[in-house]
C-alpha cells in the first residue's frame, strides 16, 4: 500500500444523493420502464423506489447495487464513482465534518467506500449521520501497490549482503 501525504478529499452527502437519484431517472427512462417496472425488476418496494428517486431516502448500498444490476450498469456507473486505482481496493478514512471520529474502509472509490461503511454501521444499529444536512468526509490514504512497482523501487537484496545497521 502506498501512502499518500497529500490528502484527497470528497464531501458526501445530499447531492450526492441527489446524483444518484439523477442516474437512476435517466437510466429507467432510457430503457422505457416505469417506476413499478423498475421496483419489480429490482425487488425493491415501489414506495422505496420513488422516495429513493425523490431523495426522500438516502439509498443504500444494497439497494444500489439491486438497480445497478436491474438497470443493467455497473454500480459505479451508477454513482458516479471515479476509481482511484485500477490495480485493487484503496484505504480511505471516513469521517464526518461535525464529528471527531475517522473510519478507515477498503474500497475501489470514495463513493463506494462510503456506502460500504454506512453499510457497515447500518447493520449494527448505527449511522454517520445525525440528520440529512450532515456530510461524510471521504479521505482516500493509500493506493495498493503492485508487485513490479515493489520490485522496482526496493533495491535487490542478495542473500551473503551484509545488513548496514
Amino acid at each position: 500500500m502506498r501512502f499518500y501525504g497529500d490528502s484527497i478529499l470528497e464531501r458526501i452527502g445530499y447531492d450526492f444523493y441527489c446524483d444518484v437519484a439523477i442516474n437512476i431517472v435517466d437510466k429507467r427512462k432510457a430503457l422505457g420502464l416505469t417506476q413499478e417496472q423498475l421496483a419489480k425488476k429490482s425487488g425493491i418496494k415501489l414506495s422505496r423506489l420513488s422516495n429513493i428517486e425523490n431523495v426522500k431516502h438516502r439509498i443504500r448500498l444494497d439497494e444500489v447495487e439491486k438497480l445497478a444490476k436491474a438497470l443493467d450498469v455497473t454500480v459505479n456507473n451508477l454513482i458516479n464513482a471515479k476509481l482511484d486505482s485500477q490495480v485493487g481496493d484503496c484505504l480511505y478514512i471516513v469521517s464526518t465534518e461535525r464529528v471527531d471520529f475517522k473510519l478507515y474502509q477498503k474500497a475501489t472509490s470514495k463513493r463506494m467506500a462510503f456506502l460500504k461503511l454506512e453499510k457497515r454501521l447500518n447493520d449494527i444499529g448505527s449511522s454517520l449521520f445525525g440528520n440529512p444536512r450532515d456530510r461524510a468526509v471521504v479521505e482516500l490514504v493509500g493506493v495498493p501497490v503492485t508487485k513490479q512497482e515493489l520490485q522496482d523501487k526496493l533495491p535487490k537484496f542478495k542473500e551473503d549482503q551484509r545488513i548496514e545497521k
